[in-house]
């Protein structure tokens, strides 16, 4: 998981930690406050799983980055390997 993800869920968790410490010393009624945080946890958890997908959605390019240079090195590689073939083979032949 990137470091960009992490922080967001962190920063998500502590928001939702946060908010609900808050709700529990808030001066209301108990039905009043079970009502408030049942709204608040649809809305954290909807937070949250946006917060997974960003997650998700960052490692996915990280790994489709790291597969393509890789590509790229490799076919690289395999052109100089080539052309350090051809080299050794005109330098026999003149030899």
């Amino acid at each position: 998981m990137s470091n960009n993800s992490k922080i967001v869920i962190g920063i998500a968790t502590a928001a939702a930690v946060g908010a609900a410490i808050g709700l529990m010393f808030a001066p209301e009624k108990g039905s009043d406050l079970r009502k408030k945080v049942k709204q608040n946890a649809n809305s954290w958890a909807d937070d949250l799983l946006t917060a997974i997908q960003n997650g998700k959605d960052n490692a996915k390019n990280l790994a489709d980055d790291a597969q393509s240079k890789a590509k790229s090195w490799k076919n690289k590689a395999k052109e100089e390997i080539e052309d350090a073939v051809e080299v050794a083979d005109r330098q026999l032949k003149t030899a």
